[in-house]
């Protein structure tokens, strides 16, 4: 059973999306997941999506929200991974998170043609873009 809803909620934009293939997840340089990102914020440069980030973050503490304290959280969370350096995955990770899809992909096309299609599920390959503080 896969684990990943077909929509998810882009963390840069706070807009829905389809996940593809390979489900793209924003981390910080320590390691915690910020969540989701679309196709498109992909294609965004590090310093967009930083100012994309700070203006999420900045519309979420202007917002009259009664659940503020958790909001005020979340957003401090932005404003902080908005000051930290973006990283992008290597071409190496790419080709590798493709080879591996093919290879599911090729072992689910051999499990429908042995009958085993019922018992063989896959999830979604995960390819993260990090967050890479840049204070050294």
């Amino acid at each position: 059973m896969t684990t990943c809803p077909k929509k998810l909620i882009c963390t840069v934009r706070n807009t829905a999306f389809e996940v593809g293939k390979i489900r793209l997840l924003l981390y910080t340089d320590r390691g915690l997941l910020l969540g989701d990102l679309s196709p498109e914020c992909l294609k965004l440069s590090a310093s967009e999506i930083r100012t994309k980030l700070r203006e999420r973050a900045c519309a979420m503490l202007q917002d009259d929200n009664p659940d503020l304290d958790s909001q005020r959280d979340s957003a401090l969370e932005l404003l902080q991974a908005a000051q930290e350096h973006v990283r992008f995955p290597a071409a190496f990770d790419w080709w590798l998170k493709k080879f591996e899809i093919f290879s599911e992909e090729s072992q689910e096309v051999e499990a429908t043609r042995s009958g085993l299609s019922d018992y063989y599920v896959l999830e979604r390959s995960r390819l993260q873009k990090m967050l890479d503080d840049d204070r050294d």
